[in-house]
């Protein structure tokens, strides 16, 4: 198997790629208006043996050209992944060892799960602090129909305006009636979940579910910086009133204790960004976050591409819950197989990960500032 990998890099181009989404994204419970815009880093890299690999990379220039002339064996070894050296291209090498296999990542990465991955709209965010309750009900109705026009059946809120962006009580009141707004346009059958980033406290936390009972609130996302105690007593207030509510976080810098707080089952779903941790070190989490019940699903705001990957990552482990996604326009994207049916991006056989760039708006990307091209 590693024989196969004895190529060496040849050449590495970076292309910057911008688009939009369909509208403009708000505020979150610390950080005001994200705004319609959407850019993308995508990285090829080039073997001896003529196979290229595509994926999301924030490889700089200096770092690519460190990489040139070397063997793919010395920075990416088969089951494991990405040597430290490899890190920042992780993705990419994933996607280069799988076509250097000929199979589909998924396969490369074990096929224990399933194909049919269940897809989130993670995009409505804090968008009415100049509305009304009426006109804020309109606000999200809307919000929810376009998502399902983009094929979307599950959401995720962003709640915590009281937190900074309004009076705690009226904050808390219109996050509850945002949420019921929600549930309401969106069905009975889709998947609601909350997310306050860190701008609850224990007893808002409890309030938020108290109110919103009838919701039935799938997950509660980063109620409040990771705590032990704080945690545990949430999670004994979910098991006392008998929701079905479960608690994900660690997306944002968490603490050193955070696996302890997933091993005593007061943090249900694992979330460390995607993109930051890399496809490796998420291989290798999800096989620990398995022998205690734990479940995936990596934080992945702020990029469309990404979910290729991603959902590749996804069918290839038993214990992977929901993708986070929204819906975007990038120009030049080619993807060869993949299908959005249902709410579920359906991951193909083809080789690799399926996905790649149109050759003239990636020459147009290597044109970024950022954008590079580096070669033996």
């Amino acid at each position: 198997m590693q024989k196969a990998l004895n190529e060496l890099i040849v050449r590495i181009d970076k292309a910057v790629l911008h688009g939009k989404r369909p509208r403009s994204i708000g505020y979150n419970a610390r950080i005001s208006t994200h705004g319609p815009l959407i850019s993308e880093q995508v990285v090829r890299i080039f073997s001896s043996g003529g196979k290229v690999g595509v994926g999301w990379s924030r490889v700089n220039k200096e770092q690519a050209q460190q990489l040139l002339g070397k063997r793919i064996n010395e920075v990416f070894q088969l089951p494991q992944g990405s040597f430290k050296e490899g890190l920042t291209v992780d993705l990419v090498l994933w996607d280069l060892t799988a076509k250097i296999m000929d199979m589909p990542l998924f396969r490369l990465l074990g096929a224990r799960g399933s194909r049919e991955v269940e897809l989130y709209d993670g995009s409505i965010y804090i968008d009415d602090l100049e509305a009304t309750d009426d006109e804020a009900v309109e606000i999200f109705r809307k919000e929810v129909k376009s998502g399902q026009e983009h094929g979307y059946r599950n959401f995720k809120i962003k709640i915590g305006r009281g937190a900074r962006w309004m009076p705690t009580t009226e904050g808390m009141l219109r996050d509850v009636l945002v949420i019921n707004t929600v549930r309401a346009s969106a069905g009975r059958d889709a998947k609601i979940l909350i997310d306050a980033n860190m701008g609850n406290t224990l007893n808002s936390a409890k309030e938020i579910l108290r109110a919103c009972e009838g919701v039935d609130i799938y997950w509660f996302e980063e109620p409040f910086a990771e705590d032990p105690a704080l945690n545990r007593a949430l999670k004994e207030f979910i098991e006392e009133k008998g929701y079905n509510t479960i608690i994900a976080d660690g997306e944002f810098y968490p603490p050193p204790y955070f696996f302890d707080l997933v091993k005593e089952g007061w943090i249900d779903i694992v979330q460390h960004d995607f993109r930051q941790y890399g496809l490796t070190w998420w291989k290798a989490t999800a096989a620990q976050l398995e022998q205690c019940g734990a479940r995936c699903a990596p934080h992945t705001w702020g990029s469309y591409i990404e979910r290729y990957a991603h959902a590749h990552f996804a069918a290839s482990i038993p214990n992977f819950d929901l993708l986070e996604a929204a819906p975007a326009q990038i120009p030049g994207i080619v993807l060869n197989g993949w299908e959005m049916r249902d709410g579920k991006l359906i991951v193909p056989d083809s080789v690799g990960t399926g996905f790649d760039v149109d050759p003239d708006i990636f020459a147009e990307g290597i044109q970024d500032k950022n954008g590079f091209s580096v070669h033996l």
